[in-house]
C-alpha cells in the first residue's frame, strides 16, 4: 500500500502530533507499506530527505514554532502527485491541509484525517461554549473535514469536539500508541544517581515528574502553586519539569515567587532518546492540563510504571482509572491528598505501578498501527 502522511508538525517541531506521525510512519513501514511524509520545511526552501518531503515555509507569528506556507506549486508536490498514493492521511489543519486536499483531488486518493486539537478550547478558552464560538467552530469544522472519507478521533473526548459536529457519522476512535521499547529501557542505579546529581536533587522516593510543552494551555502554573501545600504534607517532595516553551520564564519566576526554587527543577528541552531516563527519576507523574486529547506523556509515564495524578478530564477515559493506576483530582486539597497518599504508602505505589505496566499494553505502537491499517482497508473497500 502506498500511503502519504501529511502534517504541518513533523521532525522540526517537538510535540505530540509530530511524535504520532513518526510512530505511524515507522509502524506502517515495518509492515511493508511504502510510506512518504509531506510536512513543512524549517526554512524558506523546499527539500527532500529520503521519503520525507518538506515544503518551504515561514514563521507564522501567530504562535511559537508554528509555520505557514503559501506554496501552491512545487516540484516536490508534483512528484507526490505522480507517485499517486493509495491513501492520504492528514494530521493537521494548517498549510499542509491545503496541499493534501489538492493532492487527494488530483490523484483521486481517499483522504483520512485525524483531529488532534480542541480548537475551541485553544482559541477561545472559557468562552468556548458560547453560541457565537459554537457557530464559528462548527462552520469551520464542516469546511475543514468535509473532504475526509473517515475522521479519526484519538479519544472519546475528541469525538465530541465542536469542529466535528457535522462529520460525526464518519468518526472512528483510535487511541494513540507509543513504541514501548523506547520508554521501557532499563536505567541502572548509577545512571539514575548521575541524573539526580546533575540536577542537584536527591533520589528520596518523593519525586514528581512532569514532561510537557511549557505553554499556558498546559496549566503548569497550577502545579507550582500547589507545591507549598504538598510540601507541608510531604516535606521531602520535589518536582522536575522537562520541556520547553513560551511560558518557561513565567513559570521560573512563579517558582521563585512561591519559594519553590529548591524544590522544582526545570530542565528545558531534552533529546527525545533521553526522555525515558527522566520518567525513571519519578515516583509519580503529575499533570494539571485539561487541554489534552490523548496525551502521549501519560502513556510514556505508564510505560515506566509511574502512577498518574491528573486533573479530571475526559481525555483520561480508558487511560487513568482512579485508585487503580493513579488518582484524579479536581481541587488543591484533592491533589495534595492524592500525591501524598501514593508517596507515603509504598504498598499503594507498588500496586499502582503494577497496574500501569499491565494497562500500557493496550497502547502499544503495534496495536495502534493495526487499528490504522484496518481503517485503511475499510476505506479502500468503500472507494
Amino acid at each position: 500500500m502506498k500511503i502519504l502522511i501529511a502534517s504541518d508538525s513533523f521532525v522540526y517541531q517537538h510535540n505530540g502530533v509530530s511524535n504520532v506521525v513518526m510512530a505511524m510512519a515507522n509502524g506502517l513501514r515495518a509492515r511493508g507499506n511504502e510510506v512518504r511524509v509531506l510536512a513543512l520545511s524549517n526554512k524558506r526552501k523546499s527539500f527532500r530527505d529520503g521519503d520525507h518531503y518538506f515544503i518551504r515555509s515561514t514563521k507564522s507569528g501567530f504562535y511559537p514554532d508554528v509555520r505557514i506556507s503559501f506554496a501552491h506549486h512545487d516540484p516536490l508536490l508534483d512528484e507526490l502527485r505522480a507517485w499517486k498514493p493509495d491513501i492520504i492521511h492528514l494530521h493537521t489543519e494548517g498549510s499542509i491541509a491545503r496541499m493534501a486536499y489538492h493532492l487527494a483531488k488530483k490523484t483521486h486518493s481517499p483522504l483520512v484525517m485525524t483531529t488532534h486539537t480542541d480548537y475551541a478550547h485553544f482559541l477561545f478558552g472559557r468562552f468556548r461554549d458560547t453560541l457565537p464560538v459554537r457557530k464559528i467552530m462548527t462552520g469551520w469544522g464542516w469546511m475543514v473535514y468535509r473532504p475526509a472519507t473517515k475522521v479519526i478521533a484519538p479519544s472519546y473526548k475528541a469525538e465530541h469536539f465542536l469542529q466535528l459536529k457535522h462529520v460525526r457519522d464518519r468518526i472512528t476512535v483510535i487511541p494513540n500508541g507509543i513504541p514501548l521499547e523506547r520508554y521501557q529501557k532499563p536505567v541502572t542505579p548509577g545512571e539514575k544517581e548521575a541524573l539526580f546529581r546533575q540536577w542537584e536533587m536527591e533520589d528520596n522516593g518523593c519525586t514528581l515528574v512532569m514532561i510537557s510543552r511549557l505553554s499556558r494551555e498546559k496549566n503548569i502554573e497550577e502545579m507550582i502553586r500547589f507545591m507549598p501545600a504538598l510540601v507541608r504534607r510531604v516535606p521531602k517532595v520535589q518536582m522536575i519539569i522537562v520541556g520547553d516553551g513560551p511560558d518557561r520564564e513565567h513559570l521560573k519566576n512563579l517558582s521563585e515567587q512561591m519559594g519553590m526554587t529548591d524544590r522544582i527543577r526545570m530542565t528545558g528541552q531534552v533529546p527525545p532518546d533521553e526522555v525515558y531516563r527522566y520518567y525513571a527519576m519519578g515516583d509519580v507523574f503529575v499533570s494539571a492540563s485539561t487541554f489534552e486529547v490523548h496525551s502521549l506523556s501519560y502513556l510514556e509515564a505508564m510505560a515506566q510504571g509511574l502512577p498518574l495524578v491528573c486533573r479530571a478530564d475526559e481525555s483520561l477515559l480508558g487511560v487513568l482509572s482512579d485508585g487503580e493506576n493513579g488518582r484524579i483530582y479536581r481541587t488543591e486539597e484533592e491533589f495534595v491528598e492524592a500525591v501524598s497518599g501514593i508517596l507515603l504508602d509504598p504498598e499503594m505505589k507498588s500496586r499502582m505501578r503494577k497496574n500501569a505496566l499491565e494497562r500500557i499494553g493496550a497502547f502499544s505502537e503495534e496495536r495502534f498501527v493495526d487499528n490504522i491499517c484496518a481503517l485503511y482497508e475499510e476505506v479502500l473497500q468503500q472507494t
